[in-house]
């Protein structure tokens, strides 16, 4: 008897351990434990108008911040937010600190192997953007002996980064400077510490829009290329369940125009720095 009992206990701490293992291994929710908690975690980084920003009432708004709460919606339970660094939304997602991430990412295939991505729900590409005097700076190749300020993690810090290694900026000179917010970037461009700031299409206008004596146009190459970006939502890898819920509400969100009435509003009344 007392072998049978010294064998069933070691079978029950076992499978304790292994239920724990199995559980550990999952750190994601998916939609049942998502709607049992009754509220859905979305990371984002509200520097980044239109899709997300602090807004008069000192609460995070944008395109993004609309699409979330709409997915929210549609799952039935409440939304809550996590502001932090860009650079930090791929952990906290696989970590589980955030259900989703929702901040104007792009979809790389770099990114896709440690994270699954929604549909596209809209598309971008990199702008440059300039004091308005400097009339010789047309192209990516004219980056060449430049410094260029870039959002850390992000496809504009990609692109300069690339393009200095091993592209049409290679040995030219060019630096790439990495900021933790396009807002310390422009400032550096609007003091003379750097020559240009390369970043998503929408986010340079309404830079330039704000602060007087900035421009912007395409970051195109000289032979006129340029590389499209489509963005999309993050969710945890395997997380299934929950992508297939993500893309149910993008489709919706599209069909009925609400995301491109999002877009028109948020760009209408959105700024990043106050003039």
């Amino acid at each position: 008897m007392k072998k049978f009992l010294s064998a069933f206990v070691f079978l029950l701490v076992l499978g304790a351990a292994l239920t724990l293992f199995t559980g550990c291994g999952k750190k994601y929710k998916d939609v049942d434990a998502i709607q049992k908690r009754g509220e859905l975690v979305a990371f984002t980084d509200a520097r980044w108008a239109p899709f997300e920003y602090i807004g008069e009432a000192g609460k995070e708004e944008g395109v993004d911040i609309d699409i979330a709460r709409a997915i929210a919606e549609d799952l039935g339970v409440n939304l809550r937010i996590i502001n932090a660094d860009f650079d930090g939304f791929s952990l906290a997602v696989q970590n589980g600190q955030a259900d989703i991430a929702v901040a104007a990412i792009t979809i790389t295939g770099e990114r896709a192997e440690t994270l699954d991505f929604s549909i596209p729900y809209t598309n971008s590409c990199q702008y440059i953007l300039k004091q308005e005097n400097n009339t010789a700076l047309r192209s990516l190749n004219d980056l060449a002996g430049i410094k260029v300020g870039v959002h850390l993690g992000t496809t504009g810090d990609f692109l300069v980064s690339e393009q200095i290694t091993n592209g049409v900026l290679t040995g030219t000179g060019a630096e790439v400077v990495q900021y933790k917010s396009l807002q310390e970037a422009s400032l550096a461009l609007m003091k003379g510490d750097l020559g240009a700031v390369v970043c998503d299409d929408l986010l340079a206008k309404n830079l330039s829009a704000v602060n007087r004596g900035l421009t912007c146009f395409e970051a195109r190459f000289a032979d006129g290329s340029i590389e499209e970006e489509f963005y999309g939502i993050a969710v945890a890898k395997g997380n299934a369940t929950l992508l297939e819920a993500v893309n149910a509400s993008l489709e919706k969100q599209l069909e009925d125009g609400r995301i491109a009435r999002s877009l028109d509003y948020h760009i209408a009344n959105s700024s990043l720095i106050e003039e």
